[in-house]
């Protein structure tokens, strides 16, 4: 993970607003948003994100909540402990004053050991090949299909039939981050693991950085991770706007 510090700073720099050498040292900071071209497109949506990395907590605030993150969140919460149960329901009761909510509160990944061998075919899928899938229903995680985004790289496993058996697929998040999801449609045979795994060597020979992301209660996802090689890096909390 040592290869990825750097690039990891430079890119939640952007996302939250301050800089990269504000991740040296673990003080708590919040700031104001603004947008950054560079941003990574689901980073800091709605009116507060709440980043944790190499022990430091940074918060990205709307006007309207900066001093209530500093007066309270920043006072309150850390790096290690920010997202407990009771942390997020003081957060979404304050949102809700907004007519926000919180989103996710996610644990991502980032290749740390060498990602193993695949250990069934796995083909590489460009944006023909995505577009192609569109009509799958059952993907949505692999994929996003959706206009604010590009779906730029795939890896997918397929039986003797060309039926599909599981499928990995990256998202350009960012210019220097690809977010990647996975679908498998064989539980327990392997399948997911080849997929994910061959998408995230792909995806680092193109000189971007895999992330992989999950919630805080999905074992089997993380587990995932930690079989290809992903090692657990950054958490992240989004918001939304209620309906």
């Amino acid at each position: 993970m040592v290869e990825y510090d750097n690039i990891l700073a430079t890119q939640f720099a952007r996302d939250y607003h301050c800089n990269a050498e504000d991740f040296l040292n673990t003080d708590t900071l919040v700031t104001e948003y603004a947008f950054h071209p560079d941003a990574r497109k689901q980073a800091a949506r709605g009116i507060l994100s709440i980043l944790s990395y190499r022990e430091k907590l940074v918060i990205t605030a709307a006007p309207e909540l900066k001093t209530w993150c500093e007066e309270t969140l920043a006072k309150h919460l850390s790096a290690q402990w920010g997202f407990e149960a009771g942390s997020l329901i003081s957060i979404d009761r304050k949102l809700a004053e907004y007519g926000y909510g919180i989103d996710q509160a996610h644990i991502f990944f980032v290749p740390r050991f060498s990602t193993p061998r695949e250990e069934y075919p796995v083909k590489i899928l460009g944006k023909a090949e995505i577009a192609a899938l569109k009509a799958d229903e059952r993907i949505d995680e692999a994929f996003l299909f959706e206009d604010y985004i590009e779906d730029v790289l795939g890896a997918a496993c397929y039986d003797e039939k060309e039926a599909l058996l599981a499928v990995a697929g990256a998202t350009a998040n960012s210019n220097l981050m690809w977010e990647m999801g996975v679908n498998s449609f064989a539980e327990g045979k392997g399948y997911a693991k080849a997929a994910l795994a061959a998408l995230t060597k792909a995806i680092c020979e193109r000189g971007k950085v895999p992330f992989y992301g999950t919630a805080l209660s999905h074992i089997a996802s993380q587990n995932l991770a930690l079989r290809v090689g992903l090692v657990p890096a950054f958490a992240e909390l989004t918001t939304h706007k209620l309906a």
